[in-house]
């Protein structure tokens, strides 16, 4: 085997070895189960090969994990034409020009649908296949020896300036969120980094509250604003020093906004409830049902069955609040994107404040 199959699946792919293809990821399908782009080759290799069923469950999969991929909504979008879905197959095209407006397959597929819909529902005729496999993915035709030359002599020609360009990236890349790189210890909070008066949850000896905080701005600068998130609650929840925490308030002012495509780090449910008060603020993406809907004029609330959106294993309920209109169905599949919220003194446990509502393909 490959010590890298992905690269060599990619390779296959621009060649159109779909059966190599196939033959390459089949056997380590449930190590890369959870890449979107193993997803999109073996589900574009499994549709070339005319296993429609095989390439819907790829496909799908992919759009699961990552619903603005817009080769896997084209592929997937193939794959419900092929399947005589056109309602769906439209459904996802429009989706693509929405956010790409001169994307060409999507183009296609819709210009296609519309001239041949009745050649379309004979799926038996050659004529139909044909103008169906048109739509299936490929990678773009190979240039010619002369292009790949121009195309060569040109990188040289950028090299040196790509170059530069790089070295002084890579000699700032510590500072990349100058914003962050601003908050630092002074002397004075260096040497008594602890001492908080009141009560706390967590007790930090000086060298701790020192790495703890170090450790928060490392987050940050590699954009891993979630994880950096906990470890500035840790700072919070403990005796680290009035001076320190100020300090630790600032860095968290300068967190990003989450979204389902920036969130490196994701935490699950156990980790969460275990202690809520580490995860005060940090995004969560959860996938699950909704149940026990309450809607009214001014708020939306309901709870979530967290791991239950294809009703095998219940990791656990939590409750849900929306701030924002949304419309929701009990036993339509869910993926939150939300904040953890402690509950208030006496209450225990948490609740999720809604951030974004991302319904799952059935």
């Amino acid at each position: 085997m490959t010590k890298n199959p992905l690269a060599e699946a990619e390779l296959l792919f621009r060649r159109r070895r779909w059966a190599q293809l196939i033959k390459l990821l089949e056997p380590v399908e449930a190590i890369f189960h959870e890449n979107v782009r193993f997803l999109f080759l073996l589900g574009a290799a499994y549709l070339q090969a005319e296993d429609i069923g095989a390439a819907y469950g790829c496909l799908r999969r992919g759009r699961q994990l990552d619903f603005r991929n817009v080769p896997v909504m084209a592929s997937l979008a193939a794959v419900h034409v092929r399947r005589g879905e056109s309602d769906k197959a439209i459904q996802l095209y429009i989706e693509i020009l929405e956010r790409e407006p001169k994307n060409v397959p999507a183009r296609r597929g819709l210009d296609y649908l519309r001239r041949h819909a009745n050649d379309f529902e004979n799926h038996d005729s050659s004529s139909a296949n044909r103008l169906m496999k048109r739509l299936y993915p490929v990678a773009p035709a190979r240039a010619g020896r002369f292009l790949w030359l121009l195309a060569a002599l040109a990188l040289g020609g950028l090299l040196a300036v790509a170059g530069h360009v790089a070295w002084q990236q890579f000699k700032q890349a510590k500072n990349r969120r100058p914003e962050i790189a601003a908050i630092w210890l002074s002397a004075a909070e260096v040497a008594e980094p602890v001492g908080s008066p009141g009560s706390y949850r967590l007790v930090l000896v000086a060298a701790d509250a020192l790495a703890v905080f170090e450790k928060a701005k490392n987050l940050f600068q590699a954009y891993r604003d979630e994880a950096a998130l906990v470890e500035i609650n840790r700072l919070l929840n403990s005796n680290a020093s009035p001076a320190i925490k100020a300090k630790a308030t600032l860095l968290r002012s300068h967190a990003r906004d989450p979204s389902f495509l920036s969130l490196p780090d994701r935490f699950n449910l156990a980790e969460v409830a275990a202690q809520p008060y580490l995860y005060e603020g940090v995004a969560v993406a959860w996938k699950g049902l909704p149940a026990n809907i309450r809607n009214s004029d001014t708020a939306l609330g309901f709870d979530f069955l967290v791991g239950y959106q294809e009703a095998r294993q219940l990791e656990g309920i939590v409750e849900v609040q929306v701030p924002f209109a949304a419309s929701i169905s009990e036993g339509q599949a869910l993926e939150l994107l939300a904040v953890v919220r402690p509950k208030a003194p006496p209450l225990a446990g948490f609740y999720l404040e809604c951030v974004a509502i991302h319904p799952l393909l059935p």
